[in-house]
């Protein structure tokens, strides 16, 4: 029976533990038409049906318009759909190649376009296909970005999004397939005969996370087959000493005194918390004076972390993207924007 795969009790042990989703929610599943989103369709389509569940499905489609391929990928994924008696939700983008980080950009309008595919759908999930590989490509990727603890926390199981600029969201993405690999993925796949589109742009080894994928995580799954899984559990880990991070964080905030865009605290507190405390209050106050959160690494923090933290007089000034700045005196510590 098609519920009782190991793969698809997975899935479900996912959405009921991790993924919190209750009976009879409507979820938005996005399919790129590649064998991890196939499988999840899949397998959802499998559990919605079941007492237990009685979840109704809504197949969406992203068409980023940058692939020869991406049109037939597009039409199969509505095939599918089809053949499964589920609505099916296309949006199509239009990005210039030629402007910014490409992928980054692509990333936040394929976002954008699923948060208003599921508001038309009435769907309160979007569940993607991410897994335990991509998770383990993850960790790898932010370790060797010199990720803080909240990076290595990679990607939760489930978390509010935020939204667009025209409403606020009540959307939430999950990720019910973070307990399997990828031979899971595909081993589920050739059990049923289904078939899926190859994304010719995973064989790329000029991007990282491909390197990765092609040379890194075969070695180390050939030394721990459960690799990926480790690499789960160690960002589940992570991410619950980062809430109590946050937690003390927190706390520290209260001693910001907040004026005209400023941000002060006294250098002597600052030296009485614990340096990761402090880090977290830095990147907490430059983040919310504009500073992407890429460019605040633990590398990026570290001088101005020795700089509070050490007895030297005199005034330092650290400066940060967007025109913020950091001022380090006698006394106090200042975060500003630069007029």
């Amino acid at each position: 029976m098609p519920h009782q795969h190991p793969f698809v009790k997975a899935v479900a042990r996912a959405l009921r533990r991790r993924c919190r989703i209750p009976p009879a929610a409507s979820l938005l599943v996005a399919v790129s038409g590649g064998a991890d989103s196939v499988a999840l369709l899949r397998a959802l389509a499998a559990l919605a049906p079941r007492r237990r569940w009685q979840l109704v499905l809504t197949v969406a489609h992203v068409q980023h318009h940058l692939r020869a391929q991406a049109e037939s990928d597009a039409q199969f994924v509505a095939r599918l759909a089809q053949s499964l008696s589920l609505p099916f939700l296309r949006a199509d983008l239009s990005l210039v190649a030629s402007l910014g980080n490409l992928e980054a950009r692509a990333r936040l309008a394929r976002y954008a376009a699923l948060d208003d595919m599921a508001r038309s759908a009435g769907a309160r999930y979007l569940v993607t296909a991410h897994h335990a590989d991509d998770q383990l490509e993850t960790v790898l990727m932010r370790l060797l970005r010199g990720s803080s603890i909240q990076g290595l926390a990679a990607m939760p199981w489930r978390r509010k999004l935020l939204g667009t600029p025209e409403h606020a969201s009540a959307l939430f993405l999950i990720r019910p397939m973070l307990a399997v690999d990828r031979p899971a993925v595909h081993g589920y796949l050739h059990t049923l005969g289904q078939t899926w589109h190859e994304d010719h742009t995973n064989v790329d080894l000029a991007r990282t996370r491909n390197r990765l994928r092609h040379e890194v995580v075969p070695i180390l799954r050939a030394l721990r087959p459960d690799a990926a899984g480790r690499a789960v559990a160690l960002a589940d880990h992570l991410r619950q000493v980062g809430r109590l991070i946050d937690r003390a964080v927190g706390q520290a905030e209260g001693a910001l005194i907040r004026h005209d865009g400023r941000a002060t605290f006294s250098r002597a507190a600052a030296r009485r918390w614990h340096p990761i405390v402090l880090c977290g209050l830095l990147r907490r106050s430059l983040l919310t004076a504009g500073v992407p959160a890429d460019h605040l690494s633990l590398r990026a923090l570290r001088p101005l972390v020795r700089a509070i933290r050490d007895h030297a007089g005199g005034t330092r000034q650290f400066e940060f993207t967007g025109s913020v700045r950091v001022l380090v005196d006698k006394l106090t510590v200042t975060v500003s924007v630069a007029p």
